[in-house]
């Protein structure tokens, strides 16, 4: 009995797969280290401190943003 050949075609497929799952369990890691490291139960940082922390993380994208925008704008 003749096997299925295994093509460059099935070869892209099973790459394209496998880059699939990667990225899924990177998803996923990168979420559980973000909730590893912004866990208060070892009274590292405090909610307050926490909630600054988002701030400035968040502000590290929007501010140069902020800046080109307002730099093109004047």
């Amino acid at each position: 009995m003749a096997q299925k050949r295994f093509t460059f075609a099935d070869a892209k497929k099973r790459i394209k797969d496998l880059e699939d799952q990667l990225e899924k369990e990177v998803a996923k890691a990168k979420t559980e280290a973000g909730n590893l490291i912004l866990d208060t139960s070892d009274k590292v940082f405090t909610g307050k401190e926490l909630k600054k922390i988002r701030f400035l993380e968040l502000w590290a994208v929007l501010g140069p943003i902020a800046g080109i925008i307002i730099g093109l704008l004047f």
